[in-house]
């Protein structure tokens, strides 16, 4: 295993997705200083449905925790990031990510479009390799940080807010905060051990 190294692997069509993906990387950065590895899913990189890119992979493979991130799409992860998910099938019977602290986020047009399916489908994902898995420990509605406005502890979910072009503002400072949460627990589970 590297050195504190965290892993945001995502897929971002229009970019709102790789804004929260690049906030949650300052967080992460705060705690652990330049330990934030973001790896994006390209469509490029998809071949006859199917992930392709070993060397992305391999990178994931040295990384302390994965935190994994798409836009929901019809009730589920966008259909590049499934293929992502499907390619790591094989790190999977390798046992490559077991132990690994795992965490998620997505993001949608609408405030609720059944984000917490892909949020789901990532906790699947790491359950069956055998990580750990993250939540949020803020909501607004429990704490007075005024942080996770929908109150999804699963993991983050964001949306763009209407009429405007970028992600809700309380959601990226969430996101901000999620990547510092995860960091500090690399750092008492995974230095620890």
């Amino acid at each position: 295993m590297s050195s504190n190294k965290i892993g945001i692997v995502f897929f971002s069509k229009c970019g709102a997705t790789k804004q929260v993906a690049e906030l949650l990387a300052e967080g992460v950065n705060t705690q652990l200083t330049d330990s934030a590895l973001l790896i994006e899913v390209l469509p490029s990189e998809i071949i006859e449905g199917r992930y392709d890119n070993d060397e992305k992979l391999k990178l994931l493979d040295t990384c302390d925790a994965i935190v994994f991130g798409a836009p929901t799409y019809m009730g589920s992860p966008a259909a590049q990031f499934k293929s992502f998910m499907d390619a790591s099938s094989e790190n999977y019977c390798k046992k490559l990510w077991r132990n690994k602290l795992a965490a998620g986020f997505t993001t949608g047009g609408s405030l609720n479009g059944e984000q917490q399916q892909t949020l789901l489908s990532f906790f699947t994902l790491a359950c069956q390799h055998g990580m750990i898995w993250v939540g949020l420990d803020a909501s607004k509605h429990t704490d007075n940080l005024g942080l996770n406005r929908t109150g999804s502890n699963i993991g983050l979910v964001s949306s763009i807010d209407d009429g405007e072009d970028s992600v809700n503002r309380n959601d990226l400072l969430t996101a901000q905060y999620y990547g510092s949460r995860i960091a500090t627990l690399v750092q008492e589970f995974i230095n620890k051990s």
